[in-house]
């Protein structure tokens, strides 16, 4: 080798060692195939033909949405948001917001609820039916609806049809949740009240409970004993037409009151309505319960103290 040829190859030692940096292809086009074909430094994939299609309706009404919504000045963005009008913002007056923020304490609280009798046909019939029923007992919907004392004086009529005893405990039902919804509405801060904390009566079972209690009477001053306490007759203004319905106030000093309820039948559906007073020393009694509930339950941690 020669001098001439070995300098050339020492002068081009580093660039025989050198890596060869490759140089990015930014578009190859093939005019015969009919449409251009590119490869760009993306990695796509040059005979897709997939991702030569424009864009989809939704991108282009997105395009369009972003070219309007830039094109709003900045001033008017600003006045719209900052725009108090009624139009755009509307607010309540002043004494609504009084009548939202202080409520006032309404005299009485309304409930009502509706039963489809149909349906409660279908359930005693299912009962009925079960292997442990024995006639003529009463199916376990009718006693979990009446109380001990309901069900002695309208009881369940054995031999007669069962649309009439659908009819009457399909009444019973809605005219419970009526009230159960009206007392909730009433006194929200007591305990809830169930089926068997109400019981109502009509004319006829008011009346032989009374004679009942005269009967007891006469029989205990017959046998030498003391005569039952005096004003346990129906008082004389007392609607003896429609029922009566009274509830077993959760709370031990209060006991039982009575609240309005009326009972409807239209056809296939059995409804009923509740009226209940709003007495305020009821409300104050389980509110001071309440009080002192809150504060025993931040000062002793221990579940038993609760």
């Amino acid at each position: 080798m020669s001098s001439r040829t070995l300098s050339s190859v020492l002068r081009s030692r580093a660039s025989i060692f050198k890596p060869r940096q490759s140089q990015p292809i930014h578009r190859v086009s093939c005019t015969g195939l009919g449409q251009t074909r590119s490869y760009a430094p993306n990695h796509d994939d040059p005979f897709d033909d997939d991702n030569d299609a424009g864009p989809s309706q939704h991108e282009l009404l997105n395009i369009k949405l972003r070219g309007l919504i830039n094109g709003v000045p900045l001033e008017q963005k600003v006045r719209y948001i900052k725009d108090g009008s009624e139009e755009t913002h509307p607010t309540p007056d002043g004494s609504l917001l009084d009548a939202i923020f202080k409520p006032a304490i309404l005299p009485y609280t309304v409930g009502t609820d509706i039963c489809h009798i149909p349906r409660v046909h279908r359930l005693l019939t299912h009962q009925m039916s079960h292997p442990e029923y024995v006639e003529p007992d009463m199916p376990r919907f009718w006693t979990r609806v009446l109380t001990t004392l309901e069900a002695r004086y309208s009881g369940w009529k054995t031999g007669g049809a069962l649309e009439g005893n659908a009819k009457f405990i399909a009444g019973r039902w809605a005219a419970k949740e009526a009230i159960i919804k009206a007392f909730s509405a009433a006194y929200p801060a007591l305990g809830k009240i169930f089926m068997h904390d109400i019981v109502i009566l009509n004319s006829k079972v008011q009346m032989a409970i009374s004679e009942a209690r005269k009967a007891a009477s006469r029989i205990s001053v017959r046998e030498g004993g003391p005569p039952q306490p005096e004003g346990w007759e129906l008082a004389p203004g007392v609607s003896r037409g429609a029922p009566r319905a009274f509830v077993r106030v959760p709370v031990p000093e209060v006991g039982w009151v009575e609240v309005s309820m009326s009972i409807s039948h239209d056809g296939e559906y059995a409804t009923a309505t509740a009226l209940v007073p709003v007495d305020a020393k009821i409300a104050e009694v389980r509110k001071e319960k309440s009080v002192v509930r809150g504060v025993i339950a931040k000062t002793y941690t221990d579940a038993r103290y609760l």
